[in-house]
């Protein structure tokens, strides 16, 4: 929060349950003060996901080396049918932007959770599967530098590919890991050919790719 205040930073930090536990005994001092901080919103095609806000603003915290912070802190329980279910799930941030009716779900939404998007289905993934972020490729600063960049392209490039309508046409029940896919990728360029007719009517008119982010 310092490093935020000190450079002008605005931020949103997941509040884990048993992290900063000051924090948490003031929200629940101060959340019956402010019953306005209170809304509640329905998403989904049919309305089906639905999510329950809370929140207070200026809630004091001195950190371990004395300084004061105001931080204002969001809460959002959201309920939504997971195969058949409803299942409900918390989420806790604090904040430094100011909070109100009007912007409380776009700051969750799309600060929050989108910051937890990133973090889940970005770099856990690079770290976790078959690209191996975390393997020490190499103990030179500035190779560990290349070798990431490298990998951010080449993660780039497999997210497209796979998210690609061509590919989930081709494969509707997908192929696995994305090892499987560059395996599968490193095979067509060894064992396929095109003519030169075949290739040079791809250039024929318009062709469209549409990506599926779901």
């Amino acid at each position: 929060m310092q490093i935020c205040e000190d450079n002008n930073w605005r931020y949103i930090i997941v509040l884990r349950d048993k992290k900063l536990l000051n924090l948490h005994r003031s929200y629940q001092t101060v959340l019956p003060h402010v019953p306005e901080n209170h809304k509640k919103l329905l998403l989904g095609q049919q309305r089906e996901i639905s999510q329950d806000y809370r929140w207070a603003l200026n809630i004091e915290y001195k950190d371990s080396e004395g300084r004061i912070h105001t931080p204002n802190i969001l809460v959002c329980e959201e309920c939504k049918p997971v195969k058949g279910e409803r299942k409900t799930s918390k989420h806790m941030w604090i904040t430094n932007f100011t909070i109100t009716n009007q912007n409380v779900g776009v700051i969750a939404n799309e600060g929050g959770r989108l910051r937890w998007k990133i973090e889940n289905e970005g770099f856990n993934e690079q770290k976790n599967s078959d690209f191996a972020l975390e393997h020490s490729y190499s103990e030179d600063e500035v190779a560990a530098k290349v070798f990431y960049y490298l990998l951010q392209m080449a993660y780039t490039i497999f997210q497209l590919l796979e998210k690609g309508s061509d590919f989930r046409k081709a494969f509707p029940n997908g192929v696995g890991s994305l090892k499987n896919i560059a395996s599968r990728l490193l095979e067509a360029w060894r064992t396929l050919r095109l003519s030169t007719i075949g290739f040079c009517s791809l250039y024929n008119g318009r062709y469209q790719i549409r990506f599926d982010t779901s």
